[in-house]
């Protein structure tokens, strides 16, 4: 389908993404972040369970 055949709020929602064959319709939303530590001995100590912090992680 040609973007310019849609209106102008469905341009807006497709951004110009194009979906390939086995691709999904739309962009997935992926709720992430970071963290900002001021050192790495306090990432260590977290890691190591010293810190009396809490920390919420999945790692692999």
């Amino acid at each position: 389908m040609d973007l310019k055949e849609l209106k102008v709020g469905t341009q807006c929602i497709q951004g110009g993404y194009q979906p390939k064959s086995g691709e999904p319709r739309v962009m997935p939303i992926v709720q992430s972040t970071t963290y900002k530590y001021d050192t790495a001995d306090e990432v260590a100590a977290l890691f190591d369970l010293e810190a009396n912090t809490p920390m919420y992680t999945r790692l692999g």
